[in-house]
């Protein structure tokens, strides 16, 4: 490639064109290439010694494109490669003028090419030197940089020669372009992670700490290189001496880095940190390290708030949100790890249960508030006795267990109980009003047991079923025969539920009689069980675990269907039945079904009672049971009060009820042929009745001596074993049919 500049030999590169004035257009603004380019090798071919042959293999191998305008000749010159670079073919037709060639500029590139033109119009710079994005053939962009020389100024002082090259940098622009790119990405992770980047020089013992690091500890000065030593400054006091321990170790021996610990800032604030680094063996550079510093205060705050969170979780999860006590599953675990840890296998445990007497009353009368009052109560006097190496639970509405690991010996056990049974019994004041409470004990002892792990549980459960059984307000130590009886009841109960379902029950019926001419005046239904397996059982064998098991409504429905069959069929064989009457509980005379189910029954009016036991009825009753109670009446069904002169009945209840006949309970009827007084208290009892217009039966004569006196005080009937012991469906045919009387 022939380069023919201003006095040199050679064919000319230019064809001359007129231009304006030179000095009035400037350069910046006006080009116009008119001339032929001389190609490479085509119009002449230099001889390999001379500088021309040097630099135009120089420019080839560079693939850079020369270009020169002398403005005031008018002789402008592109190379083949200029053109090349751009994608044109030699000679192609080029932009003629600055705001073309400008045109072909990328808009975002305009701007700062106008500015460096600008600079060599007005003589800041004689240098050319930038960079910028020029649209190729192909319609792509590539960048370009542009190097040249102000080798001429005219009289006015603008540029009227400038040599120079053109090189296509597209692939180094898009290396940066890529480095930039990932330099961006790796910043927003260390930003989004909250990572600073430091490099240590283990010749010169620098530290390079760039901004973030300098931010995490709150330097606000901007240097990046600090002597190493500095770093130990912003360690925490109370981590200083291992943190430097570990580091100096790691250095030593050229391992990886890898620590946390606390810093304090220029701030004054602390932070948790980790820092990571490499090792890096560098000849050139020298040996180094480089890492990260992570802050880990906010992830470090977050893991001891949820931990305080799991931790909150895990207690409520295994102790009473009221008292505060261990719940059962907590007692159940740590019991666990007694069994499961060899030195409590030879170790007798003890297990204390308490069962709070007259909770429901308090919670019934004075309400829930009143209740948790009491079981706080109760959990602190539970721990102010049982001691600090027990574990107290909650495991019910107002049960609780105190596990001893390691069992005191029984007399101590019992000592202790009854002292919480004597603080509990004493009076507990809330607000203006004062809670009766007691309380029932059981205990028991035993060794771990993998075959059976509750038992020792269920023992002292049976010790208190035991304390409860002899009165309340008291303690029981377990017995191997309390099992015994246990299995009893166990099997009882599961052959009083298979009686229901298999109709085994039947009724027996106590006569009652008129207490002047000592005729078959009434009829007393009570339930008996047939019991394939254990005989004939009367009530009080078997009511109390009908009770516990919740039969007695159902076994109340079983005695009046019964007693209506048998009266239904009395009379049905023309017999003369008397009056019936049937035991109701008081859970059943205040359900909302009683009136329906009992309207379906062949009932005829006036022939049977329901006998309501006094104290559940006579000064407890709502509205649900006055409608059952006028229900029954319009029914033809009578009420009579059974064990009246036990409970608490007011005048008032009386006439609340107003109950056909009140039966007087054989505690008071049975002293009062030997007892004046109680003559006198039985008699004011019938006085009342009298005066009410309400009929007394007296329960309990048990001697003929009781007649005379009680037909005597105006008593309507009587029942007693001195007349008549309840007897079977037969037997009372065989009365009726006889129509006997007493003598």
């Amino acid at each position: 490639m022939a380069l023919e500049l201003e006095g040199t030999d050679g064919p000319a590169p230019f064809e001359a064109a007129p231009l304006p004035d030179p000095a009035g257009v400037p350069y910046g603004f006006m080009i116009r290439f008119t001339g032929t380019e001389v190609s490479n090798g085509t119009d002449t071919t230099p001889d390999d010694t001379t500088d021309a042959f040097r630099w135009q293999t120089v420019l080839d191998s560079a693939n850079q494109g020369a270009w020169d305008h002398d403005f005031e000749r008018d002789r402008h010159y592109l190379s083949d490669t200029w053109r090349k670079i751009r994608g044109l073919p030699p000679g192609a037709p080029v932009a003629e003028t600055t705001e073309d060639w400008l045109a072909t500029i990328h808009p975002d590139d305009v701007g700062n090419v106008r500015s460096q033109l600008a600079l060599l119009d007005s003589g800041a710079t004689d240098a050319i030197n930038y960079k910028f994005r020029q649209r190729h053939a192909s319609g792509s962009w590539i960048w370009i940089l542009s190097r040249g020389q102000v080798v001429r100024r005219n009289e006015k002082g603008l540029p009227s020669r400038i040599i120079g090259t053109d090189t296509d940098i597209t692939d180094i622009k898009s290396v940066e372009r890529d480095r930039a790119r990932l330099t961006e990405r790796l910043d927003l992770a260390l930003d989004a992670a909250r990572m600073g980047r430091w490099e240590l020089d283990l010749s010169s013992l620098e530290m390079f700490w760039d901004d973030r690091l300098l931010n995490t500890l709150g330097i606000t000065d901007g240097r990046n290189t600090r002597a190493h030593v500095e770093w130990r400054n912003y360690v925490h006091p109370d981590d200083r001496i291992d943190t430097q321990a570990q580091l100096r170790k790691s250095l030593d021996e050229r391992r990886n880095i890898s620590c946390d610990f606390r810093v304090i800032t220029r701030q004054g604030t602390e932070k948790f940190i980790r820092i990571r680094g490499a090792f890096v063996r560098d000849q050139e550079s020298g040996n180094r390290y480089s890492g990260v510093c992570l802050d880990l205060t906010e992830d470090y705050r977050k893991s001891v708030l949820l931990k305080k969170t799991r931790d909150s979780l895990e207690y409520e999860s295994r102790h009473d949100a009221l008292t505060g006590l261990a719940n059962r599953r907590h007692l159940d675990h740590q019991y666990r790890q007694i069994m499961s840890e060899p030195a409590w296998q030879d170790v007798e445990q003890a297990v204390m249960h308490i069962d709070v007497d007259h909770f429901k009353k308090v919670n019934d009368t004075l309400g829930h508030d009143a209740g948790d009052a009491v079981l706080v109560h109760i959990a602190d006097v539970l721990r102010k006795y049982a001691g600090d190496d027990t574990l107290i639970a909650r495991v019910g509405g107002d049960e609780f267990v105190v596990l001893f690991p390691a069992a005191p010996d029984d007399a101590y056990l019992t000592r202790i109980a009854q002292k919480i049974i004597d603080e509990l019994i004493r009076p507990f004041e809330y607000g203006n009003t004062r809670c009766d409470l007691g309380a029932s004990i059981g205990i028991a002892k035993g060794q771990p047991d993998w075959s059976a792990p509750r038992q020792i549980f269920i023992d002292a459960d049976l010790a208190l079923y035991r304390a409860k059984s002899a009165g309340r307000g008291r303690v029981r130590l377990f017995d191997r025969e309390m099992r015994a009886v246990a299995a009893r009841r166990k099997s009882i109960q599961e052959a009083l539920k298979a009686g229901v379902d298999n109709g085994e029950f039947i009724c027996h019926y106590q006569p009652q009689y008129d207490a002047q001419t000592l005729e078959l005046s009434g009829l007393e239904a009570l339930i008996r069980w047939e019991s394939p397996s254990h005989g004939l059982v009367l009530p009080g064998e078997f009511l109390p675990d009908a009770a516990e098991m919740g039969l007695c409504e159902k076994l109340d429905e079983i005695v009046l269907q019964r007693a209506i069959a048998d009266a239904n069929a009395w009379r049905a064989a023309g017999l003369p039945v008397p009056r019936m009457a049937v035991n109701v509980s008081a859970r059943r005379i205040a359900e909302q079904d009683l009136l329906p189910s009992v309207s379906k029954l062949d009932i005829p009016p006036g022939t049977l009672s329901f006998e309501l036991v006094e104290s559940a009825f006579l000064d407890a009753v709502d509205e649900d049971v006055n409608s059952n109670l006028r229900g029954l009446t319009h029914l033809g069904i009578d009420i009579e009060i059974d064990d009246f002169g036990t409970g608490h009945a007011s005048i008032a209840g009386l006439l609340n009820i107003a109950p056909r006949r009140l039966k007087i309970d054989r505690s008071l009827v049975q002293p009062v042929v030997t007892s004046p007084q109680r003559r006198q208290l039985l008699e004011t009892l019938v006085n009342i009745g009298r005066m009410l217009q309400i009929g007394v039966v007296a329960e309990g004569v048990e001697s003929k001596s009781h007649i005379p006196i009680l037909r005597d005080m105006g008593c309507e009937a009587l029942q007693g074993f001195a007349l008549s012991r309840p007897v079977p469906p037969d037997r009372i045919v065989t009365m009726l049919t006889d129509g006997r009387k007493k003598t």
